[in-house]
């Protein structure tokens, strides 16, 4: 709030924060802005909460105009955006980051074992037991199924899908997975992406950005890193492996 209420001016923030920061100005140059954090003019229009309505299309237009992650400044321990009325939204990225260091913090004091779950961020330390932990991937046409099922130990599994939050209209359903370019949910034809890999913050930037950037262009970003994997499950129930990841799914 302090970075998005200094209009433009630089703001004082905690390392923390300014790590964050730091994290998604990486992944918006990595992702060519596919994953943007200061989309938050755009997602502010949005309310997928309340009663179902869209936002003005000339207000997302000019609030889209504001959009683009190359406008932050990070320096030191403050940051500042190049226009006044510029924000940042870090619903993509944060909760990666705090799921990394809750791991850090459980480890450093001895714990061997533990599921932290913050709501399609999962991340597995250790075994469940010597076995390995199962994380499903949910079926989006199903809530009470699943599409695949993970097993991990010491790994991060995280999912960005249509299901998660969102609303129909006029038999059209609007959800919160938004391209930074036009600030509409993205129609891609995609219904979740699921990114397996060590940090959870790769993991929610990379499920978020996969998303937006489709189906060829998601598998091509994460087949060039290292020992992360993704899981693309398409509107026709179809389920799209990057390389490596079908080797070790249950489905």
């Amino acid at each position: 709030d302090l970075l998005n209420r200094a209009e433009g001016r630089a703001a004082p923030l905690s390392a923390e924060t300014i790590e964050v920061l730091q994290a998604g100005l990486r992944y918006g140059e990595l992702t060519g802005g596919a994953l943007d954090i200061t989309i938050r003019p755009a997602s502010r229009l949005w309310d997928f909460h309340g009663s179902p309505s869209l936002p003005d299309p000339a207000a997302l237009s000019a609030a889209v105009s504001l959009v683009d992650y190359r406008g932050l400044t990070v320096e030191g321990d403050t940051a500042r955006l190049s226009h006044p009325d510029a924000a940042v939204d870090l619903g993509g990225i944060a909760k990666g980051y705090i799921a990394d260091r809750l791991v850090s913090y459980l480890t450093e004091n001895g714990v061997e074992s533990a599921l932290i779950d913050l709501g399609g961020n999962i991340s597995a330390v250790g075994s469940n037991g010597g076995a390995d932990w199962r994380i499903g991937i949910r079926d989006p046409a199903d809530e009470t199924a699943l599409a695949a099922v993970i097993p991990v130990r010491n790994a991060s599994v995280v999912t960005s899908g249509t299901y998660e939050r969102g609303f129909v209209l006029d038999g059209v359903r609007y959800h919160h997975l938004l391209d930074p370019k036009t600030g509409w949910p993205v129609q891609n034809g995609l219904a979740s992406v699921t990114i397996v890999s060590s940090l959870s913050v790769d993991g929610d930037a990379l499920s978020t950005a996969c998303f937006a950037l489709g189906l060829e262009e998601g598998t091509r970003l994460i087949e060039s890193m290292d020992q992360i994997y993704g899981i693309f499950l398409t509107e026709d129930g179809e389920l799209h492996y990057t390389r490596g990841a079908e080797d070790f799914l249950y489905r």
